[in-house]
């Protein structure tokens, strides 16, 4: 979808995200932070959840979805568990803080498991796996939203997209991580899609009636990840992080007919010591030496390279902080109200 789109350099974005979130009200840490998650997911090529998402999250702040100044606080704690209220706010917020305490635990009795709830979107989550990863711990992150997606043998939502990350810390070689939707494709994609004036291929989402779609514009709901099991996989998120913060998402809105007021979202952060289960400089040495496994086996016709968990992601981030972030037509023009909004120039495009 990118052809030949304008690139705008990373700097240029993240002060443009910045920007737009400070004037929307956010306090200038928390704007820095959701800004910087924004264009890592766009230096990855994960498009879906960078700059493009930006006009969606202050309509949200502008209907009271999204909370730009949110009052986080811990509402249980019993040793390695802990459970947050975010107070709607910034996704990426609250999930950072749900992972920092999960790490701080970690580091007391060798897990941490944090709840969250009444977050909102979090964005691309393998950011916070990462961060786990990259302080020597195993990392996952899951988030829980209200139906988005198909349920094999029902023609309405009945399941939703999410997600799940996992990232392990590697040594010499960056952390393996995984960062996938429970779906076949996320409602960002079809948002980039729109933007870019493209179909969305086959399987991706259907539409009111339940039919295969490849038209972004008639696309009602995803379709679930390999059938059963991604729409399986979705409902056991949903009991790990919704049912543990006793905000039911996916029950509420198909016994009332309704999303819960906001449609909030609830999380789940993870962090293991892994110096718990032997020196944690040989689990380094044997993550790297599985990377390097996977990066030599032999390539099939039409491959040149095989790709350990994460290793794309990498590569696309190595040329595009070089050569720029692209974006689409449809994505520039979205931005430029929000710009004209508050006041701030659009960046320049390289």
């Amino acid at each position: 979808m990118t052809g030949k789109q304008p690139t705008f350099q990373k700097d240029a974005l993240l002060e443009f995200a910045r920007s737009v979130f400070v004037a929307a009200g956010v306090e200038p840490a928390n704007a820095e932070l959701w800004a910087d998650i924004l264009i890592w997911a766009n230096l990855r090529g994960v498009d879906s959840h960078g700059v493009l998402r930006i006009p969606e999250y202050i309509d949200h702040i502008d209907t009271g979805k999204l909370n730009p100044r949110p009052r986080l606080g811990i509402e249980r704690s019993a040793g390695a568990a802990v459970s947050i209220d975010a107070d709607r706010a910034p996704g990426p917020v609250a999930m950072k803080a749900a992972m920092d305490e999960a790490i701080l635990r970690a580091r007391e009795v060798q897990v941490g498991w944090s709840v969250v709830r009444n977050n909102t979107h979090a964005g691309a989550i393998g950011y916070f796996a990462l961060h786990a990863a990259r302080q020597g711990f195993a990392g996952m992150a899951m988030t829980a939203s209200s139906p988005l997606m198909a349920h094999p043998g029902a023609r309405v939502r009945a399941a939703s997209t999410n997600p799940i990350a996992i990232a392990v810390p590697g040594g010499d070689h960056p952390p393996l991580f995984l960062d996938m939707s429970t779906s076949a494709s996320g409602m960002g994609k079809i948002s980039q899609a729109k933007d870019a004036g493209a179909s969305i291929p086959e399987g991706w989402a259907l539409d009111d009636q339940g039919q295969p779609t490849t038209d972004p514009h008639q696309a009602a709901m995803l379709s679930p990840m390999s059938g059963a099991k991604g729409s399986g996989l979705s409902l056991m998120i949903e009991c790990l992080t919704s049912l543990f913060a006793g905000v039911p998402l996916i029950e509420y809105a198909l016994s009332t007919g309704k999303p819960r007021f906001g449609r909030p979202m609830n999380g789940l952060a993870v962090a293991v010591d892994v110096s718990a289960f032997g020196d944690l400089g040989a689990y380094r040495d044997r993550a790297d030496a599985l990377a390097q496994a996977i990066g030599n086996l032999p390539a099939a016709e039409g491959t040149e390279q095989v790709y350990a968990p994460g290793e794309r992601g990498d590569a696309v981030m190595a040329i595009r902080e070089k050569d720029g972030i692209p974006l689409p037509a449809g994505t520039i023009e979205r931005l430029k109200p929000v710009a004209e909004r508050f006041g701030i120039r659009m960046p320049a495009a390289d």
